[in-house]
């Protein structure tokens, strides 16, 4: 199984920036995207969570994810993830109920 490695310089910045370590975990498990670095042999892991970015910058070593840093940054677009499908499906009785509501009050 692979194991993620959290370097020192990681634990502060994770604490100094206030993000949360199961969102970094998260960011490298499961991210929405997984972007080459220019500038070093890593990779960025990014993870959109509410209206903000969480990057991971990660290596590979033998199998393993050493992580060195993480930061946040703002998210602006749309997510391309839908929402769950009983939240949709609460949202879409609400509606038919309001219109049902609505005709009866009009006759």
């Amino acid at each position: 199984m692979t194991e993620i490695i959290w370097t020192t310089h990681l634990k502060e910045r994770s604490r100094e920036r206030g993000i949360d370590p199961g969102l970094v975990d998260r960011a490298i498990r499961f991210p929405d995207r997984v972007e080459r670095s220019h500038t070093t042999n890593s990779s960025k892991h990014i993870k959109i969570v509410g209206d903000k970015q969480i990057v991971a910058a990660v290596k590979r070593d033998s199998g393993n994810w050493i992580v060195t840093s993480v930061w946040s940054k703002p998210y602006y677009g749309r997510s391309k993830y839908k929402k769950p499908l009983i939240e949709r499906l609460v949202y879409r009785l609400v509606l038919w109920f309001e219109h049902l509501v609505r005709r009866s009050l009009h006759f």
